[in-house]
């Protein structure tokens, strides 16, 4: 007959069955746990990030070209902080360890030395990483900059995440 069609093959839903195919867990154990999931697989994806250097799934904190921008000013450079632990453990040893008490007062007096030292190279490594944002992006994008490339410049090289893709004496992109 020209007026009726083919069949869908299939039966018609009731009503309450088509109800709940439309609905969307909103409330309950369902949407929780499929927050849970969709939380789960978004922290994988930005610690492989984090691991790889992928910048597409980096993390808020990490993500950005202005980040790019002072991570690649950090790692450019030789900072005291990636020997921060190496100073620390010699001031512990020698405080620590020799029973001596000049050595004990020199190596606490090589220890602030060393940590002050430390300090005042990660703060200008941060603010040169700052002005490097300024001038590229402008003053707006370079909220933060001094500190992350701060803690950046703290960390040892083999340590940093996202890794480090300018090498030592290069210079930024």
């Amino acid at each position: 007959m020209p007026g009726q069609s083919e069949t869908k093959g299939r039966p018609t839903p009731k009503r309450a069955e088509a109800r709940k195919a439309r609905r969307a867990p909103a409330k309950g154990k369902q949407a929780s746990t499929a927050q849970r999931e969709r939380n789960r697989t978004e922290r994988q994806r930005a610690l492989e990030a984090l691991r790889t250097g992928d910048e597409r799934y980096l993390p808020p904190r990490d993500a950005g070209p202005e980040r790019r921008l002072a991570r690649d000013v950090v790692d450019s450079r030789f900072t005291l902080g990636q020997i921060f632990m190496v100073l620390i453990f010699v001031a512990f040893i020698g405080g620590a360890i020799i029973a001596n008490r000049t050595v004990n007062i020199a190596s606490n007096y090589v220890g602030l030395v060393a940590l002050t030292l430390i300090v005042i190279d990660c703060a200008r490594t941060g603010r040169a990483a700052k002005a490097a944002v300024i001038e590229k992006y402008g003053a707006s994008a370079a909220t933060g900059i001094s500190s992350y490339a701060f803690m950046r410049a703290m960390l040892p090289r083999r340590l940093r995440k996202p890794p480090p893709k300018v090498r030592r004496g290069g210079t930024p992109l």
